[in-house]
């Protein structure tokens, strides 16, 4: 099974800047992005079976990927699943049938923090054949976490992703790109909202006309204008509401045991150690995401539920970031000595578990010193037991995800929020 790559950027330049939100232009050729305009119809009338009448008419641009790019349509056709979805809509070179092999194996049992695919076809265009995906709209976890820190518990939170990330493992199947953009808000009520009513909440999209400087060899595959994102989070959630979680963006997940997994691609951020020390090393990934990987990337998710702060800040793919772990983990591995013994900056650092345990205190009493804080002292000692297990830089010894669950954080009642 081919393994999808985004597609290389061919030169190609505009006339008018170009929003930095926006996916890129080149991006647009064959076997790149769909090119898509405000008002058309998913799939087209001409490659609809007059036995399936569904119909989606694209309203607003929610955002794109390096595989994708999605938009908010209005169901035209009967849905009990709601009025509302995200219509992603894959490059025409990406693979969809491990992301559909996913969400198959998980149509099963229905899990609570993990979103449904509703919808699946494809339509054909100028730059290929796409395939074409149905969710529910969510919101975006970052903008949740700007407008209702006051008002959040980050237990629940945090108990929430992690409820979403066992129903994975539990089926067979890792995330794979587990961070803080991959994590949505459910938006319930944007059903109760007509479809007139919801264009007029949102501001006019400062669009960019795509004029080439140089005429393209293939003008087709070019949308006629760039769409920045709406940030439907912002007009529709309600910073006191109840928040339920769900993990979306299972394009590189794997099932477990699959020979067809591809690389692991995980921001830096949240990459694990071992992935991490390949990409330093060799300057490719030829190794798979794991469910020890997700634990990593799940606990540093954690600590910025809960912190407000990054655990790996500025985070990117050289031996600082190496030396940053084994400082978090009190251990250099084994397998890293003679890397680590010839790189200068790395050897000069005091690792060890003690010096990593006075690491981890220090958070903890200043944390616990903050006036105002809703979480106490003990509060934190849990929580920050709980990482340090999950923390662990050689992967066997990360907790599992059902461990993580059975943590007396995990098992606490919190009623007071952060």
């Amino acid at each position: 099974m081919t393994v999808q790559k985004p597609v290389p950027p061919q030169r190609l330049s505009l006339h008018w800047g170009v929003d930095e939100d926006v996916e890129e232009i080149s991006r647009y050729t064959y076997g790149g992005y769909h090119p898509i305009q405000l008002g058309d119809v998913l799939p087209p009338p001409a490659d609809t079976e007059p036995s399936n009448s569904r119909k989606y008419r694209i309203l607003s641009k929610l955002g794109h990927g390096s595989f994708s790019t999605v938009w908010l349509a209005s169901a035209q056709h009967h849905s009990a699943s709601g009025r509302y979805f995200a219509i992603k809509v894959c490059v025409a070179n990406a693979d969809p049938q491990r992301e559909l092999d996913v969400f198959r194996l998980l149509s099963s049992d229905e899990g609570r923090h993990v979103l449904r695919l509703h919808d699946s076809f494809t339509i054909d265009g100028p730059n290929g054949t796409h395939a074409v995906h149905a969710f529910n709209v969510l919101g975006s976890f970052h903008i949740v976490a700007r407008l209702a820190r006051p008002h959040w518990n980050p237990r629940d939170l945090c108990r929430q992703i992690a409820q979403g990330l066992a129903f994975l493992h539990r089926h067979g199947v890792v995330h794979g790109d587990l961070h803080m953009g991959n994590i949505g808000v459910s938006m319930p009520q944007l059903d109760d909202i007509i479809e007139e009513d919801l264009i007029d909440r949102f501001d006019p999209p400062e669009c960019t006309i795509v004029f080439p400087r140089q005429t393209p060899a293939r003008p087709e595959s070019l949308p006629p204008y760039l769409v920045p994102p709406t940030h439907i989070s912002e007009l529709l959630l309600k910073p006191t509401a109840e928040l339920h979680i769900e993990l979306l963006d299972l394009g590189n997940a794997i099932i477990v045991g699959s020979s067809s997994a591809p690389p692991a691609c995980t921001p830096a951020a949240v990459c694990a150690p071992e992935i991490m020390f390949e990409q330093v090393t060799t300057s490719v990934v030829t190794q798979s995401a794991t469910t020890a990987s997700d634990i990593w990337a799940l606990a540093c998710i954690m600590y910025e539920i809960v912190f407000n702060v990054v655990l790996f800040h500025l985070a990117s793919h050289d031996d600082y970031l190496l030396g940053k772990m084994a400082a978090v983990c009190g251990k250099v591995p084994p397998s890293w000595r003679s890397f680590w013994d010839s790189n200068e900056h790395l050897r000069k650092l005091d690792i060890s578990q003690e010096a990593a345990d006075q690491k981890w205190q220090r958070k903890i009493d200043n944390s616990s010193a903050r006036k105002g804080g809703a979480l106490s002292r003990e509060d934190f000692v849990i929580f920050c037991d709980l990482l340090q297990r999950m923390l662990k830089i050689d992967p066997s010894d990360r907790l599992t995800i059902e461990e993580v669950l059975a943590h007396p954080w995990h098992t606490q009642t919190a009623d007071n929020s952060i």
